[in-house]
Parts: structure tokens; C-alpha cells; sequence
């Protein structure tokens, strides 16, 4: 198992053949043999190793006693049998003289392959699996150590998930082991990501969903950090790239190592740290490099440690420390894994050149595979410091994306290359502007599928944070024109951006109890971005800069039992994908695609499809059995209808300002798009410069049921055209809007008139478009603004009697300072005193020279009156003989007089008419008589009838 050399045992080695030489000058230094086995057939990259101790050295011929050579230093040799060999090592001196040095190596047989061995297999909840290498007999004086706790006994007894393997030890050295992997049903996988530690003990769990608070974390630190779980979402260990805590929050400690000391990142590195399992050859993953890059402004020192989750009763300890891969390097660091191998690629960038460092961590080890030089040089510290982060791979070319941000100041860019994670190849691919800084670029992180780009900018020097969306999928030209802002602030700094595995994409706000979150990686300008900056609460704990750095593998949304569907419209097939429940234990499934109980056959189909007419929200349920569960998943689904296909007709060529645009289809969004970006999202849109244009209708959140057509557009300048300046009109009143210029011999207002000129009465915005005898359209707009009219409050009628010689003062009651004029006297104050009847009008003017005028009516209305003598003397000597009573203005006139018994003697509706003191013919007795006296108002008939009492004295 070929692997770092231990430092130590380096030291060890040399130190001895010093000494061995210091007292025997004449014998010749010998060389150093580790690994005497034979090959394992079944792992390429177990070998012998060879080592040359004498440093002084320049040429080197092997001859490994097998027919086999080798011309390095130190070489590594396969052995096919067991056996001895005699090995002969010719090394050339300084000075051109060579030495010969041989020695009989011993090569040891392997352990006996395990016996009846299980390949991966999935147990049901609640079984038991008995592990044991050799069932029928093991080999003599063989030891066993078994991941993942190190247990050392032949046989294993398993009855929870993961992966078990173990090593068979034989007296001589020789060892060989397996794995097996082993699934409980129903039990989620693939959660090497679910446990984030990072910030001021901060943390989630993403094992829950939504993720959980972790709130007894003991990493505090401003920059990166790394942690990783096994396949079931439990936690082994996590760092900040100076201290390794293992799952029960205690510091790892070290093992056979004489000197344990920190690790060599730093609080302030952008990617301080990144664990990477160190795959096995048929063993399991219990080996982990820890790579630390150091703050870009100290040593620059990349280096990497290594974790043997084996030690320590499976609590993991540190078996190697510091070792170091590069100096001087930035603060990057990505990994990802290659699935066809299951081994895992690692990237890093040297300081001061364009130079990338590539690692590939196999079973034979880790191996520095390249050094491609590509892109632009950090050469500065600022450049030296933002985020590199690796896409999923392409499902069309399996390929990745790799993303480095280079931060100023002067300029923020982007360098953007492709990676092959089966060949470790890495090409440049292009380098995005973005802008100048500050703000500065710091954090990166794609969509899954790697079309969208998402990048945080840290505020300074009066500038605001920001974070930034990037279409990728769009030319060259576009991808920083289109960007779109998703959020800005001018107080808090926005740090790392990294995907989990619950499919959203977490930000890191510096001194926040939040994350913010992008829920919709995928979405666009056209489908909305959901964002929310106060995301997921950290229980109280706060974010820093740093996100968790993991193999981008990791992060990615992880698989379980149920199904998932595609395609939400109408009339067009929905395709469901069944995931297995127990995989590989075979299912049956069977659908109910309207929730109505009605489930299709029973069939080992994972893949089902059926086509909704109609739109709605349905309950789908899949039935799946096998022989360890039978169980029912229901989801829901929402099924849209598909708009009608949009037909803007034949593109255009023509002379106007715009041309108008309709889809003529009825959506629940609207989207015009012109260079890229969304210009308009009303269904009609004016189209005011040439090019092409694409109408999107759609229905749906993600905008999946949708019609699109594109036209284009080739629009002449057309001859000049205005209506003028902004005008404005007194309230109350109206102006005349004109098209001035012959020129134009059609006109369409906005009001619907299709004259030259309009009358507007109201303030407002106005627009005409017209056209010309060459077919040529131009419009213009105005806006009419309203000026403030006197108000006056003079009230409509005044009554006067004029018989009575009365006046009354006429108040026309403005408001403000105002200029007044009356007709017809002519008069210029607010009031005026009329005594004669007609018509009175005032004008008034104000300071804006708006006018008003009001008219008042003054009316000849006397009250109505009565005069009743108290006495006459109906005694034939000629005078004052009848009772006679005089009135004016009145109406409905009656009249009773009574006697003393209350006999009515006389009575008239006529006032001429005299009472001559007589009752029936004949003469009433002196004395008094009452009388009542009832009449209506001439010209007030809306009152009351008035009613008067008296008394006449008649004498005689």
C-alpha cells in the first residue's frame, strides 16, 4: 500500500547508515527495503520499495533479481512470487565513479484470498450479518484488524449500516483485505457532507431537512474549514486547518508520533483546509488526507496530514503530520471524486506563477500527477485569496467546471477552465471581468447543473457587499452584462457560498446568526431566484467568512427512497423515476397517478409515464415491496397548463420609433428578451431598436409549460417628431394638444381619437403616434400638469324686500389672494351691496392667472304682513261701520271670529271681504269678539301655514 513515508522513519534510516559509515568508512552504503511481499493480484499499486541512503548519488541502475529494472532513485518494484532475490543496486558518484551494492531480499507470500466473501449487500432493519475472511480455515498465526473500530477478532458481527473491512496479518508482514458495504433498507446514503462545522462554533445538520443548528461545536475561526461524516450522516471529524476535533468534539490525537503538533493552516486562509478520503485498495475509506494551505501573507505552505479512523476505538488519529507538498501556494484548494474509481483528484494553485498543482489520491497512494500552466499569475496577495470551487460533472461530456475567483483590487475576475475527472486532465477555458474592486470577489459556488454561477462580493471603501447570479449558458459577450444582482448591503460583509446537500446554495453573512439561502439554484431572470438572507438560524451561534471546504461530491443532493417526477403540463407525458428502496434488493412497483386509489400492475419498471389533460394539484402514490418492507410514498404534484403557442408574425422591417409587440395568449408570466436579458414582463411590449426579440408565455414556477416565439426586428430612424414641451391647464378648464407639422397624416392618441388635434380637460400624460405618406411612425409624449383654479364660495341666491328699502352685501368668499371684478357694477373688491333684483357675477383671478367665475342671484322676497284694527263701530252714523283688514304678500287667506259660546258668526276666505258686526242678519251685541287669522307665505310656500288670534271690539 504505497503512501507518504513516514518523516520519522526517514530521519531514523538516515541517521543509522551515518552512523554505520562513520565507523566503517570502507563498507558501502547500503539501500533500504520496505514492503517485502509479493503483489497482490488484485490491487496494481501494492509493491516493494526501494530507497538509496547515500546522498551524494547521481545515477541509479537496479536489478531486482526477477529479470525486472529500474533507473530511479527510489523505485518501486512487484514482485509476482515469493521467494528470495538478489538485488543489485549500481549508483553513480560525483566525479563520474560508479559503486555496487547487493543484497538477498526476502519476499513474503500473501494471505490465502478470503473465503466465500460477500460482495456489497443490502440487510433488512433489524438482521444480523456474520463477517468472516476465512469461514472454512484461516491461515496460521494470521492477525485482523477491522475497520471501522478496529476490532481484531476473526469474526465480525454487523447489524447496522456502513463499511466494514478488514486486514489479514501474516508473522511475516504480509497482508491483503476487503470490504464489503452494507445497506440497511430504507435507510438514507451518500450524507459524507450532512455535518457543517465552521464560523464562531457554529454549525448544521443536513441530515434533517430543513438543517438543523449544531450548537456544540468547538471550532471557532473567521476563514475555512473542512468536516466530514460517513455514509449515513454521522460524524467522524472536522478542522479548521490547525486542530482536529474527532465526532465527540475532542482534539484527535496522534499516533506512533513523537512530536504532535498543529496543523499548518490558518485562521486567515480562504480554503484553510480540505479532508479527502484516501482510498484502499479493497479496503474501506478510513484513511483521510487533511490538506492546510497557510494566510497567503505568512509562510504560503501547502501541506497534508493523514487520519486513521481505525485508532483510537474508532474516534481516528493522526498517523502523519505536515508533510509538505509546496511552497509558496495560494489559499485554494478543491477536490472532487472520480465515481468510475472511486478515487479522488485534488487541485491547488502556486503563488507568484500561473501554475496549478493536480493531485490524485489512489489506492497506491497520493501522487502529484501534473502541473499544467494556465490562465493568469497570483502574483499578489489579494490575488491569492478567493475561492476555487469545482461544478458537477456535465451529464453530456463528464466533464467539470473549475472556477477560481482572482480578486483585486484593481480588477475581480473569474478564471473558468474544464476538468476530466477520469484522466486528471485540466484545460482553460475563458477568464470573466467582473469588475472592478472594491467590492471584492471572494466566494464561488455553481447550480447543479453547473449553468449557473454564483459569486459573493465583501464591501469596503464605501462600497456595498453583493452577491451575484451568472448564466453560464449564455455567449461569452452576455455573461457579465446579464448578471444579476440578488442581493446588496452596505453593513454586513458577505463571505463563502457552498452547495449542500439538501439542494440549496448556503452564504456566509460575518457576525450573523442566520446563513442566507438561495433555494432555486436554478433559477433565472425569467423564473425568479428565491432568496432569503436570513436563510436557516445557527441556533444562536454566529457565521464568519468560512464555509465547510468538502469534496464536491459531498454537497450534492443526496438520494433515498421514493420518486421523482418530470414534466408539469398538460398534455404532455410526466415521467416518474422510482428510486429503489433497498437497493439491490429487487422491487415491485406499482402508480396511482390521480390519488384516486386506482393503482396500475404491479411491474419491476422503475420508470412509469402518464399524460394529464387537465391542470391541478394531484396526489400521487408509488407502492414499492420487496421482500424486506412494503411501503406507500405519496407526493404531491402541480400540473400546468401549457399556453397557447404565441405567433408574432413575420419578422419586421420598418421606420418608426418602436414597433408594438403582442403574444396574444393569456399566461400567468409574460417575458420579452432581447441580448439575453428580460427587458419587459407585461404581454405587450414596445420594441425600440433593432434585433431580435423572444416572447416567453409560461405557466409554472420553474416556467417548464411555456410557448416562445422570436421575431426580428429591423427599425429605421424616422423623421424627427415632437408635440412640444410639457404643458399645464387651470383645473376646471381644457387646452387644445396639436400635431403641428403637415408632415404627418395619421394620428392614434392615447385617448382613442385619431384627430390632429384633441381637447384635454384633465392633467395627465398624453401620446400619439403618427404616421406619414412613406409609412414611416414616430410618437411622442407630453404631459399636461394641472395649475390650482380660484376657488370661490359665493352662495347662489340673496333675497331682499325691496318695498322695505332693503339691501344685502354680496361675498364672493375666495380663498387666498385673489383679484376680483363684479358684473355688471363692475366692482373690484370681494364684496358688494346691491338693493335692486337680477343677476350678479364675479371673476376672480390668482396669482397663477387661473380664473374662475361664480353667479348669485338677488331675488325681491318681502315676508308677508297684516294690519287688523282692534275696534269699529258698526253704528249706522257712517263711520268705520265694518271690519276691514289689510295684508301683502300672502296666500291661502281664512278667517273666524267667534262669540262668547264659540259659535262661529263669521268667516271668509277673501280678504275684501268687510264683516259688518251682524249674525244672521241681525246686529251683535257690543262687546269683544275673538278671531283667528290663517294664511301661507307668498313666496315661501315650503313653510308652514301661519296662524295669528285676536280679539275686535265692536262698539255701538
Amino acid at each position: 500500500m504505497g503512501r507518504f513515508y513516514n518523516n520519522y522513519r526517514q530521519i531514523f534510516y538516515s541517521v543509522f547508515f551515518l552512523l554505520l559509515l562513520s565507523a566503517y568508512g570502507q563498507v558501502r552504503a547500503q539501500f533500504v527495503v520496505e514492503g517485502q511481499c509479493m503483489q497482490n493480484p488484485d490491487c496494481d499499486a501494492d509493491s516493494t520499495s526501494f530507497r538509496d541512503t547515500l546522498s551524494t548519488a547521481t545515477a541509479w541502475q537496479w536489478s531486482f533479481g526477477d529479470g525486472g529494472t529500474d533507473s530511479r532513485r527510489n523505485p518501486q518494484h512487484s514482485y509476482a512470487a515469493p521467494g528470495s532475490y538478489n538485488v543489485t543496486l549500481v549508483r553513480t558518484l560525483t566525479g563520474g565513479t560508479s559503486q555496487t551494492v547487493s543484497r538477498v531480499v526476502q519476499i513474503g507470500e500473501l494471505p490465502p484470498s478470503f473465503q466465500q466473501w460477500k460482495t456489497d449487500t443490502t440487510i433488512c432493519p433489524g438482521d444480523t450479518l456474520i463477517l468472516n475472511p476465512y469461514p472454512t480455515g484461516a491461515p496460521d498465526g494470521a492477525r485482523y484488524v477491522w475497520y471501522p473500530k478496529g476490532d481484531t477478532t476473526q469474526t465480525l458481527k454487523v447489524d447496522s449500516s456502513g463499511c466494514y473491512s478488514v486486514e489479514v496479518i501474516l508473522p511475516n508482514g504480509c497482508k491483503i483485505q476487503d470490504r464489503v458495504n452494507v445497506k440497511i433498507c430504507m435507510e438514507p446514503a451518500n450524507q459524507e457532507g450532512a455535518k457543517w462545522y465552521f464560523g464562531g462554533n457554529a454549525g448544521l445538520d443536513f441530515s434533517n431537512n430543513p438543517p438543523t443548528p449544531i450548537t456544540d461545536g468547538k471550532l471557532n475561526t473567521p476563514e475555512g474549514t473542512s468536516s466530514i461524516a460517513n455514509s449515513k450522516g454521522q460524524l467522524l471529524f472536522y478542522s479548521d486547518g490547525i486542530t482536529i476535533w474527532n465526532k465527540n468534539g475532542d482534539v484527535m490525537p496522534c499516533f506512533e508520533l513523537t512530536n504532535c503538533a498543529p496543523l499548518k493552516g490558518s485562521p486567515n486562509s480562504t480554503q484553510s483546509v480540505l479532508i479527502v478520503p484516501q482510498p484502499t485498495c479493497k479496503g474501506c475509506e478510513y484513511l483521510y488526507n487533511v490538506f492546510t494551505t497557510s494566510d497567503i501573507n505568512g509562510e504560503k505552505l501547502l501541506t497534508v496530514s493523514v487520519v486513521d479512523m481505525r485508532r483510537n476505538n474508532g474516534l481516528g488519529a493522526i498517523i502523519e503530520q505536515n508533510t509538505t507538498l509546496q511552497q509558496p501556494t495560494t489559499e485554494r484548494l478543491a477536490s472532487v471524486r472520480n465515481d468510475r474509481d472511486s478515487t479522488y483528484w485534488v487541485i491547488t494553485h502556486d503563488y507568484g506563477t500561473n501554475k496549478f498543482r493536480i493531485f490524485h489520491a489512489t489506492d497506491g497512494g497520493l501522487v502529484e500527477t501534473s502541473t499544467p500552466e494556465l490562465g493568469m499569475a497570483h502574483d499578489t496577495p489579494a490575488e491569492a485569496q478567493g475561492y476555487m470551487k469545482f461544478s458537477s460533472p456535465d451529464s453530456t461530456t463528464g466533464e467539470r467546471r473549475l472556477a477560481v475567483v482572482v480578486p483585486g483590487p484593481p480588477q475581480n475576475y473569474v478564471e473558468l477552465y474544464k476538468f476530466n475527472d477520469s484522466t486528471g486532465v485540466l484545460t482553460y477555458d475563458k477568464t470573466m471581468d467582473l469588475g472592478p474592486a472594491p467590492p471584492t470577489a471572494y466566494g464561488i459556488e455553481f447550480s447543479p447543473t453547473g449553468e449557473k454561477m454564483y459569486i459573493s462580493f465583501q464591501g469596503g471603501n464605501g462600497t456595498s457587499s453583493y452577491l451575484k447570479q451568472y448564466d453560464l449558458t449564455l455567449p461569452d459577450s452576455l455573461l457579465t452584462e446579464t448578471a444579476i444582482t440578488i442581493d446588496s448591503s452596505a453593513t454586513q460583509t458577505y463571505g463563502a457560498l457552498q452547495f449542500a446537500s439538501d439542494g440549496r446554495i448556503y452564504m456566509a453573512v460575518k457576525g450573523s446568526e442566520y446563513l442566507a439561502v438561495i433555494g432555486e439554484p436554478e433559477g433565472n431572470s425569467l423564473t425568479a431566484i428565491e432568496y432569503e438572507r436570513d436563510g436557516v438560524s445557527l441556533g444562536g451561534k454566529n457565521s464568519q467568512l468560512g464555509l465547510p471546504n468538502m469534496v464536491q461530491d459531498f454537497t450534492q443532493e443526496s438520494s433515498g427512497p421514493g420518486f421523482e417526477a418530470d414534466g408539469f403540463c398538460t398534455n404532455e407525458p410526466t415521467t416518474f423515476q422510482a428510486s429503489p428502496i433497498c437497493d439491490p434488493i429487487e422491487d415491485t412497483y406499482s402508480w396511482d397517478f390521480l390519488g384516486n386509489g386506482a393503482f396500475t400492475a404491479p411491474s419491476k419498471q422503475q420508470q412509469a409515464t402518464y399524460t394529464y389533460t387537465q391542470p391541478g394539484t394531484y396526489m400521487v402514490a408509488m407502492r414499492a415491496t420487496n421482500r424486506c418492507k412494503d411501503t406507500t410514498i405519496v407526493q404531491e404534484i402541480t400540473i400546468y397548463e401549457t399556453p397557447p403557442q404565441i405567433d408574432l408574425g413575420a419578422d419586421k422591417d420598418t421606420c418608426g420609433a418602436y414597433v408594438p409587440l403582442d403574444m396574444k395568449v393569456q399566461a400567468d408570466v409574460y417575458a420579452w428578451i432581447n441580448r439575453g436579458r428580460v427587458v419587459s414582463r407585461q404581454r405587450t411590449y414596445r420594441a425600440t431598436a433593432t434585433g431580435r426579440y423572444i416572447a416567453v408565455a409560461f405557466n409554472g414556477p420553474k416556467g417548464e409549460c411555456y410557448s416562445a416565439d422570436t421575431i426580428e426586428i429591423t427599425l429605421r430612424k424616422p423623421p424627427a417628431f415632437t408635440l412640444g414641451a410639457d404643458t399645464t391647464l387651470c383645473r376646471d378648464s381644457s387646452i387644445v394638444l396639436t400635431v403641428s407639422s403637415d408632415r404627418w397624416i395619421e394620428f392614434n392618441w392615447s385617448t382613442g381619437e385619431t384627430t390632429r388635434d384633441i381637447t384635454v380637460g384633465q392633467a395627465g400624460t398624453y401620446s400619439v403616434t403618427v404616421k406619414d405618406r412613406n409609412d414611416c411612425f414616430n410618437a411622442d409624449t407630453l404631459t399636461v400638469g394641472e395649475r390650482p383654479s380660484p376657488v370661490l364660495n359665493l352662495i347662489p341666491e340673496y333675497v331682499i324686500c325691496i318695498p322695505d328699502g332693503q339691501s344685502v352685501i354680496l361675498d364672493a368668499n375666495g380663498q387666498g389672494l385673489l383679484k376680483y371684478e363684479w358684473e355688471p357694477s363692475g366692482d373690484t373688491t370681494r364684496t358688494i351691496t346691491v338693493n335692486t333684483e337680477g343677476t350678479y357675477t364675479v371673476v376672480a383671478t390668482n396669482a397663477e392667472g387661473c380664473v374662475s367665475e361664480k353667479s348669485t342671484q338677488v331675488v325681491d322676497r318681502c315676508e308677508p304682513r297684516f294690519f287688523i284694527p282692534d275696534a269699529f263701530t258698526p253704528d249706522g252714523e257712517g263711520n268705520n261701520e265694518v271690519l276691514e283688514i289689510f295684508g301683502a304678500y300672502y296666500t291661502n287667506f281664512s278667517m273666524r271670529i267667534y262669540n262668547r259660546w264659540g259659535e262661529v258668526i263669521y268667516a271668509t276666505n277673501n280678504i275684501e271681504d268687510r264683516w259688518d258686526g251682524t249674525y244672521k242678519g241681525l246686529k251683535v251685541q257690543p262687546g269683544s269678539y275673538p278671531y283667528v287669522l290663517s294664511y301661507e307665505g307668498l313666496y315661501y310656500p315650503e313653510r308652514a301655514p301661519i296662524v295669528k288670534r285676536g280679539s275686535v271690539m265692536v262698539i255701538r
